[in-house]
């Protein structure tokens, strides 16, 4: 049965209680990330099952709602809050692996309401770590706060409500520094409108492009509601 929900890779199909799944370049990777999160008895992320006779990968089925889009105005104070201390734990767990390679922690580089399970309304779970990589955690949680809460379209949520909702997932987190975390979304942005630059896909590099355009012209908003 092919899954529905989402923005869902090409070929994901649910067989009875697992997921199968094309594998890619860095599958191997992604593979110990698994294993090492379920080692460390995390449980907000699927678990790798092996590889089936087709050559897809095998991963547990994780029951609950993913959003069909980013719909930033609907999140709840303490989802924000669940999202953000979920990110931190995985962290923690991925930082004290090997498989840091020396950085902070393994990052999961495409964090979002898009990539979350939902369970009862809370984020619960993170899915589709096809881009896992070590990394800083600044730009991880960066890319969960620009996804879950910063939008040109302040008519769907407005800019002091943005601020406030980005030092909320800062504070969730912990021990963030406050430009720091800026100056990572912009280095998210970035790295978003490279990638579908290199896809020729340029309805998002557009469309990303004035969404950066937008923060930048609107970062000081940020920065005070993120002061002391």
């Amino acid at each position: 049965m092919a899954l529905s929900g989402g923005r869902i890779t090409a070929g994901v199909v649910r067989v009875d209680r697992e997921v199968r799944r094309p594998v890619g370049p860095y599958s191997a990777f992604v593979h110990l990330v698994l294993q090492e999160l379920e080692r460390a008895g995390f449980d907000g992320a699927p678990r790798f099952l092996g590889i089936d006779e087709r050559g897809r990968e095998r991963l547990s089925y994780l029951p609950g709602w993913v959003a069909p889009d980013l719909a930033h105005g609907d999140w709840r104070d303490e989802q924000l809050g669940a999202a953000a201390e979920l990110v931190r734990r995985f962290h923690e767990a991925l930082g004290q692996s090997e498989l840091s390679r020396g950085a902070e922690t393994v990052c999961h580089n495409d964090l979002g309401p898009c990539n979350s399970i939902h369970i009862d309304g809370m984020p619960r779970a993170f899915i589709d770590w096809d881009a896992a990589w070590p990394g800083p955690r600044i730009i991880d949680l960066a890319h969960a706060v620009w996804r879950w809460v910063i939008i040109s379209d302040t008519e769907e949520l407005p800019l002091e409500e943005q601020a406030r909702r980005v030092g909320l997932m800062r504070d969730a987190y912990g021990g963030v520094d406050r430009s720091g975390l800026l100056d990572a979304v912009v280095a998210n942005q970035d790295r978003v409108i490279e990638s579908a630059d290199s896809r020729g896909d340029w309805a998002s590099s557009t469309w990303h492009r004035g969404e950066r355009a937008w923060f930048a012209a609107h970062r000081a908003a940020f920065a005070h509601a993120l002061r002391p």
